[in-house]
């Protein structure tokens, strides 16, 4: 197993770390996560749920249903605004990449919903498709 990650929101009222390893690695261009974002793009470090640990504050939650029909409970910080982690109903949680502490240990290796993608996005075209 490798060293715990930590990581937290952009004023650092919540921290958080996670305890074991990435399940999937990965960049998601459907259209709630540009409207999560604001940008083209979420970089997902899916983790286990079970493998991530709150250290200090209580996040916002917003629960949401995808458009694949599964509900998604999204967690973020309610200072700064932080985009944290979604967590899944079957058992994975996916932290924004951009919260880690160390950001260069998110390597992804997939895409998904490239077709959801504007014309502007930056899509990797070295991901394979999911």
């Amino acid at each position: 197993m490798t060293q715990p990650i930590e990581g937290g929101c952009y004023c650092g009222e919540i921290r958080y770390r996670i305890i074991g390893e990435p399940v999937i690695q990965l960049m998601c261009f459907c259209s709630d996560c540009l409207s999560m974002t604001g940008t083209d793009g979420y970089a997902g470090y899916m983790i286990n749920s079970e493998d991530l640990q709150l250290l200090n504050g209580k996040p916002l939650t917003f629960e949401k249903v995808s458009k694949e029909g599964r509900p998604v409970i999204k967690n973020f910080c309610g200072t700064c605004g932080s985009n944290l982690w979604g967590v899944t109903s079957f058992g994975l949680t996916s932290i924004a990449a951009g919260t880690l502490d160390e950001p260069n240990k998110f390597s992804p290796t997939k895409r998904v919903f490239v077709e959801d993608a504007p014309e502007w996005a930056r899509v990797p075209h070295h991901l394979e498709d999911m």
